[in-house]
């Protein structure tokens, strides 16, 4: 298992803050598996990582009923999908999700821990959880098995 970055945000601005930070490390094909409980702030990381990107953060929004966001013409594409309300996993495929997988983009995948045996390896997992209103725990490390 490799290391764990454990960060406790303050606030909004500090997770919005602190992935785009990390989002500047992230290159073309990466996964990155959202997990937390509504609210926890996967959206407002994604905005964040979206910045990072040269993306205009006021353009993201939670793909719950889209499922799929794509976010074109920043420094790399950035393909955004919500798992949350997907009945069968196997639904993944009529997404297209080895598609978005080649695009060369990043791919964000919200509520990802239900993608279970589709999820590539390796891919990044940022678990998010709240401690209060305003405050939540980021756990950030590479799943690489």
């Amino acid at each position: 298992m490799r290391p764990t970055l454990n960060v406790i945000s303050h606030s909004e601005d500090e997770t919005l803050g602190l992935a785009e930070k990390i989002g500047l490390f992230f290159k073309p094909g990466d996964v990155i598996i959202l997990s937390g409980s509504l609210g926890a702030g996967k959206t407002v990381f994604v905005r964040g990582l979206a910045r990072a990107l040269q993306i205009d953060e006021e353009l993201v929004n939670s793909p719950s009923f889209t499922i799929v966001n794509e976010y074109l013409g920043g420094s790399i594409p950035l393909y955004h999908l919500d798992l949350y309300r997907m009945g069968d996993i196997s639904e993944l495929n009529e997404l297209g999700w080895d598609d978005y997988l080649q695009r060369g983009g990043i791919v964000v995948v919200e509520w990802g821990e239900k993608g279970g045996d589709w999820l590539p390896l390796p891919h990044y997992s940022v678990s998010m959880r709240i401690i209060d209103d305003t405050q939540r725990e980021i756990d950030i490390q590479v799943i690489d098995s």
